[in-house]
């Protein structure tokens, strides 16, 4: 049975050097963006690829798993795949996924580290907008296993943003055009990652 997208409105969550930091309970498959970026474990917890993840995979016609089964990618922490020419099914201009390696070993520190490179691929190809899915409901994890990720994410983003403004402020590159940065979050728990994410933002 197909799953239908998870759609709906971003929500500004605030800005930082002039990038708008939104939140929307969109997949990978269907955030409208110039970049929309997915996370993948080496292997799922149980029951293989469910919910955001799901429906990518399919959009891309299963060749997310194909790949990995053929290890062409593996999903290792910090590997990326970008797919230049999404089909018609996905709404994004361009799609990335980065590994998060092994599951027994994640921590927030290994998504958040994902954030890091996904916004610097961001500015270095150039993008005005990119989304960004964590995928850890997606591959088996339960909410209560994932404490304190949204607010790593969110600091994570901060971070990469002002390294790349300062890459530029020292004459090394042209200014980023990143101007909005989506974190991508299921619907259920859209209101309680969008309270911890503005709460992120405030400590910085």
């Amino acid at each position: 049975m197909d799953i239908p997208p998870r759609v709906s409105e971003p929500h500004v969550l605030g800005s930082r050097q002039g990038v708008s930091l939104d939140i929307a309970a969109w997949d990978g498959a269907a955030a409208d963006v110039d970049l929309s970026v997915a996370c993948m474990f080496t292997r799922e917890l149980e029951g293989g690829l469910r919910g955001g993840l799901l429906h990518l995979d399919r959009a891309l016609s299963g060749k997310l798993v194909r790949l990995r089964d053929e290890g062409v990618f593996l999903g290792e922490a910090g590997e990326t795949l970008l797919i230049s020419l999404p089909p018609e099914t996905v709404a994004a201009r361009a799609v990335m996924v980065v590994g998060v390696g092994e599951p027994s070993r994640w921590t927030p520190a290994v998504t958040a580290q994902a954030v890091k490179v996904a916004i610097g691929t961001a500015v270095q190809l150039g993008v005005t907008s990119a989304a960004f899915a964590p995928s850890l409901l997606d591959s088996g994890w339960e909410p209560e296993a994932t404490a304190g990720v949204a607010s790593a994410m969110m600091k994570a983003a901060i971070g990469a943003i002002d390294v790349q403004v300062s890459i530029a402020a020292h004459g090394l590159a042209p200014p980023p055009s990143l101007r909005r940065w989506v974190f991508d979050v299921g619907a259920a728990g859209l209101a309680s990652a969008a309270a911890q994410f503005r709460a992120a933002l405030a400590d910085r």
